[in-house]
């Protein structure tokens, strides 16, 4: 029997007229093997805190939970994030490219998230944060494309509709593509100086900025920054 790869996505600032001038869209994977651990140890983590763990909830009470948290991530094998950064939304030309619809390019976009992660004879199981009551379509169109773009047995892909404060690791997934998304966005008159500070710890750790793409075959924490044609 495959493997089965467990991989949690959400999305940041992703309609396209929400007035941020970047997109964020990130993935964080995990295989059963080890899921059951590593969800045990990250609750245990912050078993004496908020009980669910968003970006935007985050105050300098929780810089050394989030600190542990980092770490932790950092230093499992079985964890592994990408995050796809498309920079100056506002300028994205959806009528000459995708034909005029901001869903199709959202769609594109999960894919170049995904790609890198979907390879070998594993199974993949494909969680979603719970938006609106579109979610069941959106679930259906995003198995869609990962199967006509990877030519993947359909039995092979499971996309599912979960809420956030269900899943650990989703929320660790929120809380990683909300720190890339602050770290990227240059509409924000002032900036938190403890989410900065923990933006220096993440970078410190990995050894680059947030702001800088990675190499396609980083695993562990790679970044893929999207620029509209047109856009310097």
């Amino acid at each position: 029997m495959a493997n089965e790869i467990k991989i949690f996505c959400d999305e940041s600032c992703h309609l396209l007229h929400d007035k941020a001038d970047v997109m964020v869209l990130g993935a964080l994977t995990c295989d059963s093997e080890n899921i059951i651990r590593v969800i045990k140890h990250l609750k245990w983590l912050k078993k004496d805190y908020l009980p669910e763990l968003k970006w935007s909830r985050f105050n300098r009470l929780q810089l050394s939970l989030y600190k542990e948290l980092f770490d932790f991530f950092y230093e499992e094998q079985c964890l592994n994030f990408k995050a796809t950064v498309v920079e100056h939304k506002n300028k994205l030309d959806h009528a000459l490219y995708n034909d005029d619809n901001h869903m199709d390019f959202y769609y594109k976009m999960y894919y170049y998230t995904l790609r890198d992660f979907l390879y070998g004879d594993e199974n993949y199981k494909i969680y979603l944060d719970y938006m609106s009551h579109n979610s069941g379509t959106k679930a259906k169109k995003l198995s869609q494309v990962l199967i006509n773009y990877k030519h993947f047995d359909p039995s092979r892909i499971n996309v599912t509709i979960i809420q956030s404060y269900e899943s650990i690791l989703m929320q660790l997934c929120d809380f990683l593509i909300g720190a890339v998304g602050y770290s990227n966005r240059n509409d924000l008159e002032t900036k938190s100086e403890y989410k900065s500070n923990f933006i220096e710890y993440m970078e410190n750790k990995i050894n680059r900025s947030l702001k800088n793409s990675t190499f396609p075959g980083e695993k562990k924490f790679n970044i893929f920054k999207f620029t509209p044609r047109g856009v310097r």
